[in-house]
């Protein structure tokens, strides 16, 4: 596979300006050639990398027939257009050959080539090109075909003399096992290296090589090999092969001589450019370029060509004719080029010719002179000195301001009268003559004023004149107008003059006594020839001012307001002061009231006035009224407004702090500020709680909580303190607005508690087979005085054991030998143990084992005993192996011993004397040593071999739902019979039970029927024998009982075995405690199994507050895992509770506001407070204020989360609205509608609502009233009759049933079920009251094996029993992975109205069909 990227050269480089000179350039290195390898054909540019391939096909090789895709896509600065080339020659679309493109989403263009019924001449090396233009990349790989090798026919191949080539060979077909060249009818050497080490043997220079794909390489081709002809040999495994010849043919490049081009060229003459070629190959193709480009045809360009050179002739030149002329040549291989520069000298001529202008003064001036040449004209300005009458250069004498530009235009930029007088243009170039003229420029002063506007002001009834001067030259016409129309002086009150001065004109109007329509915009426009302008009068007529309007407040703060007012209309423009008054609000008078006076701002829209030295938390009135040297006008009506609150400004009184019972908790308690300073609603107090003393001093250690405010006495709980800690208890209050100062530090010392932290790096050690050392680090003097240490170890299948210590080791005595131990240490004080450490797990040492628990000799012939025997009780470590000791028993020398390696029980004793009596008796051997023998067993061997069992019978323990094998190996001769009884009966065919071909018997899927003795008989003609086994078997333990104490936002859970559990004591038990949220998932609450350690509580946290958890707990031990237990508890805490009216709500004359306080958390924390308003009759709500409460972590147990109030603005004064509070805690959310009336503007209450008393309202209510209870009178009718009838069918089915089964109808009350029913209604009644009192039980689960607590159901009973059913409900998964197991009793479970309900059902149940119920469970 080969990827490539290149910028392909699509036109030449720039040509160099030289005159009568060129420089030749190889256009094409890479110029290709038929056969040639690519690589050679693709070269990069100095912007590599333009277009990139993205995807692109892999080497593929396929059989004749099918169908095959190739696809490439490529991107681009622009998209990429694709070419696919097979062995060099491009592919087109044809009957089996389909190509396509199309764009993606992300500008990539993808191309493929799709092949039918591919053949054999279809294989070849593959390539897809992609370009835009001016860069190309490309990527090749092959495409075989299984087929006979075949070479494609090529052209003869031009190369360029003196550069290499890369040929590959075209084949196709498949496989193909070597590619071979010859040239001269001798084979190529394909290893160039081969022959280097051949003595005398010289080679070649540039001899052509052949590579290990098959490349044939020739380096540097000369011209002596034009026409040399190289043959490729391609051969199959099979022996099949291809031949094809390749001619060379070498061309010369060829080379231009420089241009030659006339020097000094004038305009209109014959200019002509030859091109001639010293070298090269023919044929040879001209192209002339004119700076880069094709000549155009408009320039009449004539070019003449022949085989050897090319000529340009252009009969008449002009400016337009010069450039930089290339001339390009080029043949098969390669493309040259010469270039030279054509200019020519040409005499100025006016493009643009100066004449006299006129400047306006003040304003730019600008004159054009402009001219054509070669070389570029200069264009130079002069002027004639008026005094002097010289000519100077016009930049010295203007001293700046004046610019002479590149084409030639003079610019003036201010014009002044200086700048009046006679002017020259003169151009030249240095070709011809120079051009000159000369041209007047005069300067005109248009219209204008020194001022543009101007203020007048009088009083009503008084003269008024108002004047103009416009300056300029004549004439000039003055125009006036009064707020934007024509003044007619034809009035009798008003007259126009105008006189004549030497600047300009004066125009004036005079009226002879002003009214108030007389005020307003003046405008006098004066225009000349030259120009316009406008000058502006603002008259004002004084006269006594009106009322401020839109009197309103635009921020509040506590301390200090801001008010806005508007002026009425124009007649308040000549406002010159305000004065404003405001009062606090339970005055309700203004002599009280304090009175300021504020300049007018006249450039003020509105003017605003910042009120200060206000009392927080407080309503104020406050009015204004307008003022100027005509007197003071009324005052508007009063805005009022309430200062916001800041923080309190004392601390509160009587601080108190006092311990508790529990350690780490302290219960503070105090008085309000005093009433003066509170500076607003006092919403909580800060309890701070800081640590005393430098082992305690750092900052984490202090606690600071939020508490409610209540009304009176105020107290609070502070927990999680540091125990046995003195803390300074310092108390502050807050408003919304912020918390005031702390009280002065009480000081209270917590309770000890228990140690926080479990002992570090416990290790322990094995001293002896029944002895364990544990050793831990001393616990560091923390917040409770250590008394000592607990230890608590047990074995793997054993109870937990305590010892206690007051040193930081103990010696634990007693121990079972070689044993695991599970051991773990917490310290304790006098309130009680602190965390255990994590468990560690050691082992005591090894020991001699017991004696085999049990021996056995049996004759297997006349001369052979086979001796049997049981493992020892205890081990005491790890068995080697067991020691047979045999000898007569009349004789007094040594036993003879054997060896039996451990994992056997029994072996054979060979070669006894027959009639000879012998005794047996076995010992075990561990690494401690022998330990002691079993009893002694004497037997004689007989060649009469009674029947005997080898298997030593016994106890055996098993878990509920194993298998078990039960062994019975057996001798004697005959072979004997064998029988298996269960509790003295025969064991015949039974599911349970299987006879293997060894006479062992396995018992499947057990349980506690299946206990008892089992016992094997063996007979034959001689005897018998039996062996017997006891089996016990080990039910599942039962589900714990469960009880759960709520708090806030955690469940304090707590269980414990049932009295009647079976040796509970004797296993230790694991438990798996798991939780959910109502429609949640279960949760596991600890990673691992728990220990059974003697009280069971753990607690969970994290809960919500207000909510409804269920709570599962399962017990597993070695046997399996017990049916759970279930119980839902909910944390304490309820929605938000609002108040019961609208006391909370006040409100002025465009505000209204709530305040937070009001409504109850309901022991839970407010997560949002969204409070919306609306005009009462309206329907759509509009949102005035949402709040969310993110984070509470700093909020105690009691924290309200209530602060401040909430404005609702841009009301309607005197309006009624209804207000909709909606209040969301973690327990749910609360929505309250409220009726509130803002205040008039005068700040008096608005009356009672219209809208309650509406007739319409009255006579709809009524109606619909009246209707429902026709609807519900209908209703009833039609149930009485329905259930009449139903009554009459069913006593007489009743009667009939009664009839037809006279004496068969049995009523199953026994005492048990009576009993049972007693039992229940007393646990409701207890239920009920532990509802009451927070504490939730779980229902006692029934014992598996109990038969006569289950309920048994009479499909006859006519009435019904009050039940609850137990075990696992179908809905909720268990933890655990152990399945569970039943007894061979048929379990039945009622269907209920709730499968997740604990609870007592219902007293009567109703009648549902049995296919809705759970089907009994045989086992």
């Amino acid at each position: 596979m080969q990827t490539r990227t290149s910028a392909q050269v699509r036109s030449l480089a720039p040509p160099l300006k030289c005159a009568d000179s060129c420089h030749e350039q190889n256009l094409n290195p890479g110029y290709h050639i038929y056969g040639l390898d690519r690589r050679k054909r693709v070269y990069r540019s100095l912007s590599d990398g333009r277009v990139i391939i993205t995807q692109h096909f892999t080497e593929r090789t396929v059989t004749p027939g099918g169908d095959i895709s190739m696809q490439c896509s490529a991107t681009g600065d622009r998209p990429p257009q694709f070419t696919w080339e097979r062995d060099g020659v491009v592919v087109t679309t044809d009957a089996r050959y389909s190509l396509g493109q199309l764009m993606t989403s992300d500008n990539s263009v993808v191309a493929q080539l799709n092949i039918t019924r591919v053949r054999v001449e279809d294989g070849g090396l593959y390539s897809c090109s992609a370009s835009d233009g001016e860069h190309s990349a490309v990527h090749e790989n092959r495409l075989d075909v299984y087929g006979p090798p075949y070479i494609r026919v090529l052209p003869p191949i031009k190369v360029q003399s003196g550069e290499s080539i890369n040929l590959r060979c075209p084949f196709y077909g498949y496989p193909i096992s070597k590619i071979d060249w010859e040239y001269k009818g001798k084979t190529i050497n394909s290893n160039p290296f081969h022959s280097r080490y051949k003595r005398n043997q010289k080679r070649k220079r540039n001899a052509p090589t052949v590579n290990m794909n098959g490349l044939l390489t020739l380096t540097e081709v000369s011209k002596e090999e034009n026409g040399a002809v190289f043959t490729c040999i391609v051969t199959s495994p099979s022996g099949e092969m291809a031949r094809r010849a390749f001619e060379i043919q070498v061309i010369e490049a060829p080379v231009l001589d420089d241009l030659l081009l006339g020097n000094n060229l004038q305009e209109g003459q014959i200019v002509n450019v030859y091109c001639n070629v010293r070298s090269g190959d023919l044929p040879i193709h001209f192209e002339w370029l004119k700076d880069g480009k094709r000549i155009p045809s408009g320039l009449k360009v004539v070019e003449r060509s022949s085989e050897l050179f090319s000529a340009l002739v252009i009969k008449k030149v002009s400016l337009e004719h010069c450039g930089v002329y290339t001339c390009v040549a080029s043949n098969h291989v390669a493309k040259v080029n010469r270039s030279t520069e054509l200019y020519i000298k040409v005499a100025p001529k006016w493009l643009e010719e100066p004449s006299n202008s006129s400047l306006l003064l003040g304003r730019r001036g600008a004159v054009s002179c402009s001219a054509s040449g070669y070389p570029q004209p200069q264009v130079h300005w002069m002027k004639k000195d008026a005094l002097l009458g010289t000519w100077q250069p016009v930049l010295e004498l203007a001293g700046g301001g004046i610019l002479s530009l590149p084409n030639g235009t003079l610019v003036i930029e201010e014009v002044s009268l200086a700048d009046e007088g006679l002017y020259s243009c003169n151009v030249e170039n240095g070709v011809g003559q120079p051009l000159s003229k000369s041209v007047w420029m005069s300067v005109n002063k248009p219209v204008h004023f020194d001022s543009s506007t101007a203020n007048v002001t009088s009083r009503l009834g008084h003269p008024v004149n108002l004047a103009c001067k416009p300056l300029g030259d004549d004439p000039i016409r003055v125009t006036w107008t009064h707020n934007g129309n024509v003044i007619d002086f034809r009035h009798h009150r008003s007259k126009l003059t105008e006189t004549k001065s030497t600047l300009g004109v004066v125009s004036t109007i005079s009226i002879q006594y002003s009214e108030a329509m007389d005020g307003g915009l003046y405008q006098c426009r004066a225009s000349n020839p030259y120009g316009a302008a406008s000058f502006t009068i603002h008259l004002t007529i004084l006269e006594p001012p009106t009322p401020p309007s839109d009197l309103r407040v635009e921020s509040v703060s506590s301390r200090v307001a801001l008010v806005s007012w508007r002026e009425r209309d124009a007649r308040t423009a000549h406002a010159q002061y305000y004065s404003l008054q405001h009062v606090p609000q339970h005055y309700n008078v203004w002599e009280h009231a304090v009175t300021i006076n504020v300049s007018r701002k006249d450039t003020d829209l509105r003017q605003s006035l910042e009120l200060q030295n206000l009392r927080p938390a407080t309503t104020y009135g406050v009015r204004v009224a307008t003022g100027n040297q005509v007197g003071v006008s009324l005052f508007t009506a009063p805005v009022h407004f309430t200062t916001h609150e800041e923080a309190p400004s004392s601390s509160p009184n009587n601080v108190q702090a006092e311990q508790t019972e529990n350690p780490g908790e302290l219960r503070a308690s105090w008085m309000p500020p005093l009433k003066e300073t509170h500076n607003g609603l006092i919403v909580g107090y800060h309890v701070k709680a800081v640590p005393q003393g430098s082992s305690v001093s750092d900052i984490n250690d202090s606690r600071t909580v939020k508490v409610l405010h209540q009304s009176g006495k105020q107290e609070t709980l502070l927990s999680g303190l540091l125990k046995n800690t003195r803390y300074a208890v310092s108390i502050a209050a807050f408003t919304s607005a912020g918390s005031g100062p702390f009280s002065i530090p009480v000081f209270q010392d917590t309770r000890e508690g228990a140690p926080e932290q479990a002992p570090l790096a416990v290790e322990c050690t094995a001293v002896s087979p029944t002895s364990l050392r544990v050793g831990w680090q001393p616990l560091q003097a923390g917040a409770s005085s250590l008394v000592g240490y607990s230890v608590l170890y047990a074995a793997e299948e054993d109870a937990w054991h305590n010892q206690t210590s007051l040193h930081t080791e103990i010696y634990l005595q007693g121990l079972l030998k070689y044993s695991n131990y599970t051991v773990k240490v917490a310290g304790f004080s006098n309130y009680g143990a602190g965390p255990f450490s994590y468990p560690i797990v050691c082992a005591t040492l090894q020991d001699v084992p017991d004696p085999p628990a049990d021996i056995k000799v049996l004759v297997l012939s006349g001369s052979s005993l086979l001796v049997s025997w049981k493992r020892p009780e205890h081990s005491n470590g790890i068995l080697l192996y067991y020691t047979v000791y045999v000898k007569p028993t009349s004789s007094n020398g040594p036993p003879q011993t054997y060896r039996v390696e451990e994992g056997r029980t029994g072996a054979e004793i060979k070669e006894l004397g027959a009639g000879r009596s012998y005794e047996a008796w076995v010992t075990a051997t561990t690494r401690a040593g022998e330990g002691s023998p079993s009893r002694r067993v004497s037997h004689t061997p007989t060649s009469r071999v009674v029947a005997g069992v080898a298997s030593l019978g016994g106890t055996v323990s098993v878990g509920v739902g194993s298998s078990l094998l039960l062994v019975c190996q057996c001798v004697g001769v005959p072979p004997p019979r064998t029988v298996w009884y269960h509790k003295h009966n025969i064991i015949t065919h039974h599911s349970r039970f299987t006879r293997n071909h060894d006479d062992s018997l396995l018992i499947n899927n057990i349980d506690p029927s299946l206990g008892g003795n089992y016992t094997c008989l063996a007979k034959n003609l001689y005897g018998s024998d039996s062996v017997e086994y006891t089996v016990v078997v080990l039910p599942l333990p039962e589900a714990p009982v469960l009880r759960a104490t709520p708090h806030k936002h955690s469940i304090l859970v707590e269980w414990e075995q049932p009295y009647y559990s079976h040796n509970k004591s004797s296993q230790k038990i694991s438990y798996s405690l798991t939780w959910k949220v109502a429609n949640g998932p279960w949760q596991e609450a600890w990673p691992a199994a728990r220990p059974n350690l003697s009280v069971q509580k753990h607690t969970l946290t994290g809960l919500k507050c207000g909510t409804k958890y269920s709570v599962r707990i399962t017990a597993t031990n070695k046997v399996g895992t017990s049916q759970p237990a279930y119980l839902d508890v909910s944390t304490l805490g309820g929605v938000p509770i609002p108040p019961a009216s609208s006391e909370w709500l006040w409100s002025n004359s465009t505000h209204l506001y709530v305040q937070r306080a009001g409504w109850d958390d309901g022991a839970c924390p407010l997560r949002a407070f969204e409070v919306q308003h609306r005009p009462l009759g309206t329907r759509a709500w509009r949102t005035a204020h949402t709040q969310s409460y993110t984070d509470l972590s700093s909020w105690s147990s009691y924290e309200s989360g209530r602060s401040g109030s909430f404005a609702i603005g841009d009301l309607t004064p005197g309006t009624w609205y209804q207000v909709r509070v909606t209040a969301t805690n973690e327990a749910g959310s609360v929505t309250t509608i409220y009726a509130y009336a803002t205040k008039n503007e005068d700040g008096s209450e608005v009356g009672p609502p219209s809208e309650f008393l509406d007739l319409n309202m009255i006579v709809i209510i009524g109606s619909s009233i009246l209707l429902l209870i026709c609807l519900l009178s209908c209703v009833y009718i039609l149930v009485r009759r329905q259930r009449s009838g139903n009554l009459t069918e069913y006593r007489d089915s009743i009667t009939v049933d009664n009839k037809s089964e006279s004496g068969n109808l049995t009523a199953n009350t026994s005492h048990t079920n009576l009993a049972n029913m007693a039992n229940i209604g007393n646990l409701s009644k207890e239920n009920a009251v532990n509802a009451q009192n927070r504490i939730y039980s779980a229902p006692i689960h029934m014992r598996n094996n109990s038969k006569h607590e289950l309920y048994e159901i009479s499909p006859y009973a006519q009435f019904a029993v009050g039940f609850r059913t137990f075990g696992h409900v179908d809905n909720q998964d268990l933890p655990g992975r152990h399945k569970h197991r039943f007894d061979t009793e048929t379990s039945f479970q009622v269907c209920s109205e709730s499968e997740d309900s604990d609870s007592v059902s219902k007293s009567t149940l109703k009648s549902v069909p049995r296919k809705a119920c759970r089907q009994p469970h045989h086992r």
